[in-house]
């Protein structure tokens, strides 16, 4: 695998008038611009767009809706995907820079929030967006961090509502060579992979105590930091304690750091 340094992402005149469009701004609303980056402001609207960070970020305001006042023509959960991908067409970014399902399809998330109104004849149901978040892949390893991640909400009549997006450019930096299997076990018995999250109820893992640790899966992976995308390994486990079986994440190094 190879340690990638984190760029500058220089956005093209066109992928930012594209943008312009999509938020609805015009170079008239541009209130700053220096070699860092630029930012827009219509009212309370505003879009920045930073080039050391390779990010943009646009928010509206929150529209006040009610039993009254519900939102109007919010995207069909199933217009969503379209809609991710002309924002991907829209920024100059391909498909296959997105991290992918088991299936080979871009892995889109989908959410949306909702609110009930209770009224005297029964009740009425109001959603103010729907949303998709990705994440970037690279080598087809998943990114995690900062370095390749985006989330947008899709308010009334399909206009987008917001936009958290932070997808610095990459350079090959070093070639690593990975750890072997036995290598990673070793690792994990002296302490040095991080575990994730215990389910609520379960107390505190005594890894002195364990009696055995079960990989049902793994996937290289990579983590975004001040200045490096540099790989790891994702294990999902089976652990069983002096509690019982518990199913954890645990984060390991794949990098055999004795050959950097």
């Amino acid at each position: 695998m190879w340690i990638y340094s984190l760029e500058p992402r220089q956005f093209s005149p066109k992928v930012i008038s594209n943008l312009l469009v999509m938020c609805s701004f015009t170079e008239k609303d541009k209130v700053q611009q220096n070699s860092d980056g630029m930012t827009f402001r219509n009212g309370a609207r505003i879009l920045s767009i930073s080039f050391p960070s390779g990010s943009i970020q646009y928010q509206t305001p929150e529209p006040n809706y009610g039993p009254t006042n519900l939102s109007q023509a919010v995207p069909r959960m199933s217009e969503m995907p379209k809609l991710a991908k002309i924002f991907l067409r829209t920024v100059g970014l391909k498909l296959s820079e997105i991290e992918r399902n088991t299936n080979g399809t871009p892995n889109f998330d989908f959410w949306e929030p909702f609110a009930v109104y209770y009224l005297k004849n029964g009740s009425v149901t109001n959603i103010a967006f729907r949303a998709v978040v990705f994440r970037r892949a690279v080598d087809g390893a998943e990114v995690i961090g900062d370095a390749g991640y985006c989330q947008l909400r899709f308010g009334e009549h399909g206009k987008i509502s917001q936009i958290d997006f932070s997808w610095p450019d990459l350079k090959r930096y070093e070639s690593a060579v990975t750890l072997k299997p036995q290598a990673i076990i070793q690792l994990i018995r002296e302490g040095k992979a991080h575990q994730g999250l215990l389910p609520m109820g379960f107390n505190e893992i005594g890894w002195q105590t364990v009696k055995s640790v079960t990989v049902k899966q793994a996937w290289p992976c990579y983590f975004g930091g001040d200045s490096r995308l540099y790989p790891f390994l994702d294990l999902w486990t089976t652990v069983e304690t002096s509690q019982g079986y518990v199913d954890i994440e645990i984060d390991c190094p794949i990098v055999d750091e004795a050959k950097l």
